[in-house]
């Protein structure tokens, strides 16, 4: 699990969300609001599937004012699969698989503390001996 949960904001837009993944290098933005309530996640392929196709007539200047528009909640999904920060990662992992998920938020409660993802239980099971 990873402790440092990088999130945005609802209202922010596709365009700070695709540079907040590229400088982070993440996949999975969980989606707070202003009470750090968990209210959705955005994935990089919501990110794709919302930006526009290499085949657009649309100017330079004219895709980043659009995608500038685009916001977070409109993208989003809001049924997030989560698990209990003492749920065991085989557990986690299992239900990722179930649920053809890339990342599970972790909770304490109502309170995000931490994001197990793909890579996170990729590594620990290479890093086990036999």
């Amino acid at each position: 699990m990873s402790s440092t949960v990088v999130t945005i904001d609802a209202d922010d837009t596709l365009l700070h969300a695709t540079r907040m993944m590229k400088d982070n290098k993440i996949k999975h933005l969980p989606v707070v609001d202003r009470s750090g309530s968990l209210v959705g996640i955005v994935t990089d392929r919501d990110l794709k599937k919302a930006s526009a196709s290499d085949a657009t007539t649309l100017e330079v200047h004219e895709l980043l004012y659009l995608l500038d528009k685009v916001t977070i909640q409109t993208i989003m999904s809001k049924n997030v699969v989560t698990v209990d920060k003492g749920t065991p990662l085989k557990q986690a992992a299992l239900l990722m698989v179930d649920k053809g998920i890339g990342c599970l938020p972790v909770m304490d409660g109502k309170q995000l503390v931490g994001i197990v993802t793909r890579t996170d239980v990729l590594r620990y099971f290479a890093s086990l001996d036999g």
